[in-house]
């Protein structure tokens, strides 16, 4: 029967999301909190001796003494060992690793084309490229109008609520039209197109919208609004999914989304063979990435302690002694 004994824990700790799922589990103290271990073989912060329900509630984690650790296959009594990649215990062997770097935690706010050039194992660069452009309408008003002083028209940017526009004043030209909108749209523009009435939203990406209704107004809105476009929701705020989705379609290299929004980047190979190097582009700076080339290892497994009692199958509970080394 698996039992504790002496245990050391890590002060102040909490869970950077819900690990309901992840008591008796090898984890690791990331930038937001206690996140879940995924890396078989990786080096881990402790155990959680607790199940957490949601993100910033408290977190024992032992860093040193005697826990009980589920298991993730069968482990006989004394074997060395190791996490696999949901936590559970295993017996350490040695696992070959890629090159690999670990961005800051999402959302990032970035540019419309910006950039990140990699060379993953020595193929050649690779540009991912972020793109992203706003949503908008066009009206089809012919100008000169009657004065449109009192009179009001609507405009809903990305989904929101419709934004009223009164016109105040004498209001016949598009350059009277653009000038009020300015002036009252929040979130949003307007500026000449030739003869007419271009409205903008200020959101670039595929969650950027515009749509106008004509309210009690003579203007004319026959175009069709058009969607912003791009490989992200909303430029300003790139999600950890969006810049995985990214970098995988423009490259060969590998995104794993952590607990924590950060993004692990690895090579598809493993071993002191695995190379990947960040090269230029400014979405480096912005997730926390230096220009460095990095390299994997023939031998990267961590022994986490030291098995005092026996599991004849996965997820069964056993002790373990926690002393951390490397295989």
């Amino acid at each position: 029967m698996a039992f504790e004994g002496i245990l050391t824990c890590l002060p102040g700790a909490t869970a950077s999301a819900d690990l309901s799922s992840y008591k008796n589990t090898f984890v690791n103290d990331g930038s937001a909190g206690i996140i879940n271990n995924t890396t078989n073989g990786g080096l881990c912060d402790g155990v959680l001796l607790d199940a957490p329900a949601a993100a910033g509630r408290a977190a024992r984690v032992a860093v040193s003494g005697i826990a009980k650790v589920k298991a993730g296959a069968a482990v006989v009594d004394g074997a060395k060992v190791m996490s696999n990649a949901v936590g559970k215990a295993i017996t350490a062997v040695t696992v070959a690793t890629p090159a690999t770097d670990i961005t800051t935690a999402a959302p990032w706010k970035f540019a419309a084309a910006d950039t990140m050039v990699t060379d993953v194992d020595n193929a050649g660069n690779a540009t991912a490229t972020f793109d992203a452009a706003q949503g908008y309408q066009i009206d089809s008003t012919t100008y000169a109008v009657g004065d449109q002083v009192g009179k009001y028209f609507t405009i809903a940017l990305d989904g929101g609520a419709a934004q009223q526009i009164l016109f105040a004043g004498t209001v016949t030209t598009a350059a009277h039209v653009i000038a009020e909108i300015n002036n009252q749209l929040v979130g949003g523009s307007a500026t000449a197109s030739t003869s007419y009435v271009k409205i903008l939203s200020d959101k670039k990406g595929t969650g950027s919208a515009v749509l106008c209704a004509v309210g009690n107004s003579d203007l004319v809105f026959g175009n069709a609004a058009v969607a912003g476009t791009g490989d992200v929701a909303d430029i300003d705020a790139v999600t950890a999914a969006e810049f995985k989705t990214v970098v995988e379609a423009d490259t060969t290299a590998e995104v794993t989304v952590n607990g924590d929004d950060t993004c692990t980047i690895a090579s598809p190979t493993t071993g002191s063979t695995s190379e990947l190097e960040f090269v230029s582009g400014n979405v480096l700076a912005l997730v926390g990435i230096s220009v460095a080339v990095k390299t994997g290892e023939d031998s990267n497994s961590h022994i986490m302690g030291k098995a005092l009692s026996a599991a004849g199958a996965a997820d069964e509970v056993i002790s373990v002694l926690i002393q951390k080394t490397k295989v």
